[in-house]
Parts: structure tokens; sequence; C-alpha cells
């Protein structure tokens, strides 16, 4: 008699066991599909995001030059300028264009964290390239400047520090989202790959 009570309390264990095993596996995978909805959001996010600023680059790759030829100053600067604007753009859709064509899956999570890890890496060194072209366009376009507006230059050197100090917090406030957004990323991708 003793035998059966052990043996059914052992049968009942080893139930309570499965059952506690099934939810578990339940619970991970619906954990597993919260995260990589989670991560597909923040991607899709940061693609367009991306895709935006893409469009908004080429369009003032096209304006600005047309304005500065208005204002008046020479066809050499206004071909350098679209040079750098373009360059930029281009280069904003060569480091994310893998990215687009990445889905989000298991079987490609390692090359998707490979993609995000690179990513990150240009943005933070973005600033050598980008510093690299400002300050001479800078120094070329007060020159021209110079030539110009003669009494005015005070009102356009204002002005363009103005827009120079919007545009660096916007284009600095943008690299630090997407520096954030692939740390984010990189950060579910770690904690999915440990449930897994």
């Amino acid at each position: 008699m003793i035998y059966d009570n052990n043996t059914y309390g052992l049968e009942e264990m080893k139930e309570q066991m499965l059952l506690l095993k099934k939810k578990l596996e339940q619970q991970k995978i619906v954990n597993g599909k919260m995260l990589q909805t989670a991560m597909k959001k923040k991607l899709y996010g940061l693609n367009r995001k991306v895709r935006v600023i893409f469009i908004v680059g080429i369009f003032v790759a096209l304006w600005a030059p047309a304005y500065f030829t208005f204002i008046g100053f020479t066809p050499l600067f206004c071909a350098a300028t679209t040079l750098m604007l373009l360059f930029s753009a281009f280069k904003t859709f060569q480091y994310h264009r893998k990215l687009w064509k990445l889905k989000l899956s298991e079987s490609n999570l390692l090359e998707l964290a490979q993609e995000l890890a690179l990513l990150r890496t240009r943005y933070k060194n973005w600033y050598k390239f980008a510093w690299g072209m400002i300050i001479p366009w800078l120094v070329w376009m007060g020159y021209e400047a110079t030539k110009i507006f003669g009494e005015e230059l005070l009102w356009y050197i204002g002005g363009s520090a103005i827009g120079l100090i919007i545009g660096g917090l916007i284009g600095t406030r943008l690299n630090n989202n997407i520096i954030r957004r692939t740390d984010e990323l990189l950060e579910q991708i770690k904690d999915y790959r440990n449930q897994i």
C-alpha cells in the first residue's frame, strides 16, 4: 500500500513536470515571438527613417545648388555642393542597402546582427567624413559670400550660422538616434538568441 502511494505520487509529479515544461515552452515561444515582433518594428522604423533621410538628401542636393546659383555663387561652388550632398546621400544608401534587403528570421539573425554592428560603426565614424567635407565647404562658402554680399555679409553670416547650428543639431540627433536604435536591436537579438 505504501508502495502504491509513492508510485502514485511520483506519477503525479511527473505529470506536473510535463505540464510545467509545456507551459515553459509555450512561454518561450510567446516571448520569442514578442521579441521578434519588437525587432521587426524597430528595424522597420529604422529603415523608414533612413529612406526619408535619403529622399530629403536627394531633394536638398537638387535644391541647394539652384538656390546658391540664384543668389550669385559660382557654378563651381554649386557643383561641389551638389557632389558633396549626393555623396552623403549615396553613402546613406550604401550603408543601409543590405539592411533593407534582409528579412528578419532565425536563419539570418547572425547576418542581421553583423549588418547592424557594421552600420553602427559606420555611423559612429561618419563625423570624420562629414567634418572633412563641411569645413572646407564652409570656408569656400565664406570666401564666395564676401565677394557677393558686401555690406549685407553680416546678415548672411548670421543666417548661415543659424542654419548651420540647426542643421548640425538635426544631423547629430538623427545620427545618435540611428546608433541608439542599432544598439537596441543588437541587444534584442542577443536576448532572442539567449532564449533559443
